[in-house]
């Protein structure tokens, strides 16, 4: 049997020939060729050290690691925090200038984003005039003072704007009373596109990512590197830093917090690692603009009076019925037993001032939120 050893740190063979000791076994139960298993000994084995305490079998499985300091790392305290992870190499910048990972993390640990920002232009809402609007019709009662049960609508055309009309000729003896309407205030219409979308591609805001789409754009890309060595701490309160080089320029030696985050209740960082870094992997929802709309007019002022004639074009020939009469809300002028015609109607205003509106809308509505958030804690740069 040969029995090598590992010092220092090093792998070494011991060889076994002879009886069944896990070797290849021929016909006779013996082994035909050596077996080759490999020893690891503590870096501080003492040269006559045995296996007893200082050595153990490379397996595969259970073997202890070499300690962080003597893989060339340094152990950090940690606390009592959940950053559990292998400390990782963290580079943060515009998207389309990351580095590849360095030699000594070459393994892509993570990607996401941070700095959300959300650029949707709202359309300034603005409102279009009121309008003082006259009566659209009188209404003709056979009935005195405007008693009747089914009155006739004397009615100008659509937008009228007092100019003589003649929507018909009631002959005398047809009415004996005529009931006037007060003009109304026609509100303010929005004027322009009422909610105008967030464009799908152009240019980020002055000093940011050079382009955005959907309105939506990250402040910065995050990658994450690592490698694959693991020193072992002598406390489990400690993590292991694979190198006490300075991380390469632009990166950060960083930990990840353990998942889920909660962000109503983000962690402190470890002394160690006195820079929080949050991250996401993408985002959901989507915002837009709210439509314009016009509040009721106010401050409106408007008041007209209506004339009525016998003939058909307002002359007051052979005579009006009356002239320049206030137009009052459910106003009535009665005739009695009088015999006259009703041929023709005109008004004119006396006073036309609709008032303004107050615009309202273009405002945000809905809301963008980053999705699958992670926590960095951090180093500062090499350079600070």
């Amino acid at each position: 049997m040969l029995v090598g050893k590992q010092r220092a740190g090093l792998l070494v063979s011991i060889v076994f020939a002879g009886l069944g000791v896990g070797a290849t076994l021929g016909a006779n139960g013996c082994s035909t060729e050596p077996l080759h298993v490999g020893v690891y000994c503590k870096p501080d084995a003492s040269p006559d050290a045995d296996t007893n305490g200082y050595c153990f079998p490379d397996g595969g499985n259970g073997l202890e690691p070499l300690s962080c300091v003597a893989r060339g790392g340094q152990c950090v305290p940690m606390g009592t925090s959940d950053f559990r992870e292998k400390a990782v190499l963290l580079w943060m910048g515009a998207e389309e200038e990351a580095p590849d990972c360095p030699d000594r993390a070459d393994t892509v640990f993570y990607t996401g984003f941070a700095d959300l920002s959300v650029h949707v232009q709202c359309a300034a809402c603005s409102c279009g005039p009121a309008s003082c609007t006259l009566p659209s019709s009188i209404n003709v009662d056979a009935a005195s003072f405007c008693q009747g049960a089914n009155p006739t609508e004397y009615s100008g055309p659509e937008g009228w704007d007092g100019s003589c009309v003649s929507p018909a000729v009631l002959p005398s003896g047809s009415f004996s009373s005529i009931e006037l309407a007060a003009p109304s205030v026609t509100g303010c219409e929005p004027i322009g596109d009422p909610a105008p979308k967030a464009p799908g591609f152009a240019p980020g805001p002055p000093g940011g990512p050079k382009s955005f789409a959907n309105g939506i754009s990250w402040g910065k890309y995050a990658k994450a590197c690592h490698g694959t060595a693991e020193g072992r701490c002598e406390s489990t309160s400690e993590t292991c830093l694979p190198s006490t080089e300075p991380p390469p320029p632009e990166f950060r030696q960083c930990v990840q917090y353990t998942l889920p985050v909660d962000e109503a209740n983000l962690p402190q960082c470890p002394e160690a690692f006195p820079e929080r870094v949050l991250a996401y992997r993408g985002t959901t929802g989507k915002v837009e603009c709210s439509p314009c709309e016009c509040g009721e007019p106010t401050g409106a002022k408007c008041s007209a009076t209506l004339s009525a004639f016998q003939d058909a074009v307002c002359s007051g020939v052979p005579m009006s019925l009356f002239e320049n009469v206030p137009a009052l809300d459910g106003s009535c002028i009665n005739f009695g037993a009088a015999s006259f015609a009703l041929g023709s109607m005109s008004a004119k205003w006396t006073v036309n001032e609709p008032g303004t509106c107050e615009p309202k809308g273009g405002e945000h509505v809905g809301e963008v939120k980053g999705v699958d958030p992670r926590v960095f804690c951090c180093q500062g740069l090499p350079d600070e």
